[in-house]
């Protein structure tokens, strides 16, 4: 926490000049020493689940979750279907962020598989590679009246990235899909869930390499509630396992029809 030596408001991160007050450099780190609490001293608060078009798996607000798999499993076709779903029961400003296809292929994939998103004015859509400009569309939505972050006073929002293995920072020469691309855009993500509140809902396709394993570091799986793998079975059928799930059950395995 951060608090201005001029108005004495408080803010959860550092700016250069105040939110309340605009004051220039008079932000000050509160430094705060390490609450030990008890058990019965900790309030659990009802986490409010969004639910999807797998009768077996709800995404809770504020959750931030993988869902990788092999080429031409669907993984952008769910990710739409799951917009949908979510954008069906809730007023909720969504941004899918397609770092491979063009917005016309989106559009026309959402044409055959959730129609109801070509008139929904709560889902936007932005075709962007490099890591620095989808952390400014991400902030604009998070905080549409200014570019200057404010935790106060937010609406909930859902970010779709598709898909992390195809961004990469304006600032290095690596690839994309290099581990250093790959944890940096986790951690962009991370950070700016951290700082609003409500936490938006993030949902991220990754690619499966050749041993049909989550293509990363395995940073990219440590920092996230929810893991996901989408899979082709030998029969033709798609599964869904759930390797990772911080609010659920783990080892299960769901049949999807796209």
């Amino acid at each position: 926490m951060f608090i201005c030596s001029r108005c004495q408001k408080t803010q959860p991160f550092f700016t250069i000049k105040c939110l309340n007050c605009f004051g220039f450099l008079t932000l000050e780190k509160i430094e705060q020493k390490p609450q030990i609490l008890s058990l019965d001293q900790i309030e659990i608060k009802e986490i409010k689940l969004f639910k999807t078009p797998i009768e077996t798996l709800s995404l809770p607000e504020g959750s931030m979750t993988i869902m990788a798999g092999v080429p031409g499993a669907g993984k952008s076709t769910l990710a739409l279907k799951i917009a949908n779903e979510i954008l069906k029961q809730n007023d909720i400003l969504t941004l899918y962020i397609s770092s491979e296809e063009p917005p016309e292929l989106i559009k026309q994939r959402a044409i055959r598989v959730a129609p109801e998103l070509i008139h929904n004015q709560n889902f936007k859509i932005l075709c962007e590679t490099i890591l620095e400009k989808i952390k400014d569309a991400i902030s604009q939505i998070l905080n549409p009246q200014s570019q200057t972050p404010n935790p106060e006073n937010q609406e909930q929002t859902f970010i779709i990235l598709d898909s992390i293995n195809a961004v990469k920072s304006g600032k290095t020469l690596s690839p994309p899909g290099s581990p250093s691309n790959i944890i940096k855009t986790l951690n962009m993500l991370h950070n700016l869930r951290i700082q609003h509140s409500p936490k938006p809902t993030t949902l991220i396709i990754a690619h499966a390499n050749k041993q049909r394993a989550i293509a990363g570091p395995l940073t990219l799986q440590h920092m996230v509630d929810i893991v996901l793998f989408f899979n082709i079975e030998k029969d033709g059928s798609r599964t869904i396992s759930t390797l990772k799930n911080r609010f659920a059950e783990t080892n299960t395995k769901t049949t999807t029809n796209l």
